[in-house]
């Protein structure tokens, strides 16, 4: 999830980039050329995750010497209980005709583990390499996208008279699924002052306000991580690349509960009440009174994620690496036809439970032969979306039968099947999952994920019932 917030982050500045000195309009250029012309420079930006200052982020605009507008992104930051990670994102365009984007490059390192992205427009397909680790993949890219995309929002700020409410949908460069998404924000306010816009995107709600000249001043994802615009010395004074930032031990994400739950794999219905500790209220946590397990449903659905094309859960992407031959092999090795039941054992039996030693990669889990929740979901889509079924990984709470009974964070999956979803974990092995799966959504989350890290909550049984 906090992977997730901190890379809409990116898309957000770099949709927003611009200067911190405002320029006059070329006015005989066409307005595209005006807008990149008054962005040109770079502004520098503070991370904070629950009110601590965790990394930074430059995002500059250039016109180059060999006249091509580019447009750069630099974050660096360490989330709480995480490792340093540094993501780097550049985008190249035209500057005449249709302002193709000619070049695109992406990097993600945390630790020993890498993903880059190259890409380059050449014969007017695209067409480049995917790199992980160190192994590297050929792409081709089925995309239409240019500067007048990249700056749409800005465009239409400038030539429209928006009035609060106005929903702008914009379209970005999404390199972690490897292709073209779509933005929609509505607008809250405009005034002397600027803008502010409030966009909902895979459960994750981001507000960000722009100065009355468009530069983006700052941005609230998940009423969690901030970025603040900020000077170079000041968003610098954290930088977890040369410092790892101390006294944030990894942690148990869990939520103690005020009763043991007898035979919790049979459970069909469940509803926990919160409760918060000391003088804080849920409602000061962004938190509800209850929550509980709901049904996947069907295909199309009206979830939180929003998708309804079931491309979305078939594809490859940064995180999923469908065409690999490690997992070519495994699927080789299985009967045919594939249940989901044997993928659910297949990702059960290829990797070992490493309590707060995420791979942080499908294919280093593989290597290493162990990792936490997550590098176990992850591997079930990846296997079941190279077996040509629908699938996801989705994240929340499950229950830790330990010698204090709690919810703990977890990950687990749902693959489509008849036209429904169906949840299993192939970390526990359960092709049937019971009531004590909680999903959660990147807002609900995070709030839980800051509220465990303070001790601030507690879960009680309001209501049980079982198979």
């Amino acid at each position: 999830m906090q992977l997730r917030a901190l890379t809409s982050i990116i898309a957000i500045f770099m949709l927003c980039a611009a200067t911190l000195l405002y320029t006059k309009l070329y006015e005989s250029k066409p307005l595209v050329e005006q807008i990149a012309h008054s962005m040109i420079g770079s502004a520098w930006y503070k991370i904070e995750q629950s009110g601590t200052h965790t990394g930074f982020m430059h995002s500059s605009v250039e016109f180059t010497d060999e006249d091509l507008w580019g447009l750069h992104t630099l974050t660096v930051f360490q989330p709480i209980g995480g490792q340093p990670t540094k993501i780097t994102q550049r985008l190249t365009f035209a500057s005449s005709g249709e302002y193709e984007l000619t070049s695109a490059r992406y990097t993600r390192t945390a630790e020993n583990n890498a993903i880059g992205i190259q890409v380059d427009l050449i014969e007017e397909k695209y067409v480049g390499t995917l790199m992980r680790q160190n192994n590297l993949e050929p792409l081709r890219l089925d995309w239409q996208f240019g500067l007048r995309d990249q700056l749409a929002l800005e465009t239409q700020l400038h030539t429209g008279n928006a009035k609060p409410g106005t929903i702008f949908t914009t379209r970005f460069v999404n390199f972690e699924n490897l292709s073209i998404g779509e933005n929609k924000r509505s607008l809250l306010s405009r005034n002397d002052d600027g803008f502010i816009f409030e966009n909902f995107q895979e459960g994750s709600t981001s507000t960000t306000y722009l100065d009355p000249n468009m530069l983006a001043i700052s941005s609230t994802i998940s009423n969690v991580f901030i970025v603040n615009r900020s000077t170079e010395a000041l968003a610098t004074t954290v930088n977890p690349l040369i410092k790892p930032i101390d006294g944030w031990p990894i942690f148990e994400h869990s939520i103690p509960l005020d009763e043991r739950l007898e035979k919790h794999e049979n459970l069909k219905h469940l509803i926990l009440g919160l409760t918060a500790s000391g003088q804080i209220s849920l409602q000061d946590l962004n938190l509800p009174q209850t929550l509980a397990a709901t049904k996947p449903g069907e295909f199309p659905s009206s979830d939180s994620s929003g998708a309804r094309d079931i491309s979305a859960f078939t594809q490859s992407s940064l995180r999923i690496p469908t065409a690999n031959k490690k997992i070519t092999s495994i699927l080789e090795s299985m009967d045919k036809p594939v249940s989901i039941a044997a993928l659910v054992t297949a990702a059960n039996q290829q990797l070992t439970y490493a309590d707060n030693q995420p791979a942080g990669s499908v294919i280093a889990a593989l290597n290493l032969g162990q990792g936490e929740c997550t590098d176990f979901a992850d591997l079930f889509t990846t296997l079941a979306r190279a077996a040509g079924l629908p699938a996801r990984t989705v994240f929340g709470i499950a229950y830790n039968n330990a010698d204090q009974p709690s919810f703990m964070f977890h990950a687990w999956n749902e693959v489509l099947a008849d036209g429904q979803w169906q949840g299993v974990d192939p970390t526990w092995s359960q092709v049937r999952l019971d009531a004590t799966h909680i999903k959660l959504s990147d807002d609900l989350s995070a709030a839980l994920l800051f509220a465990s890290h303070t001790n601030e909550v507690r879960f009680r049984i309001l209501e049980r019932s079982y198979f």
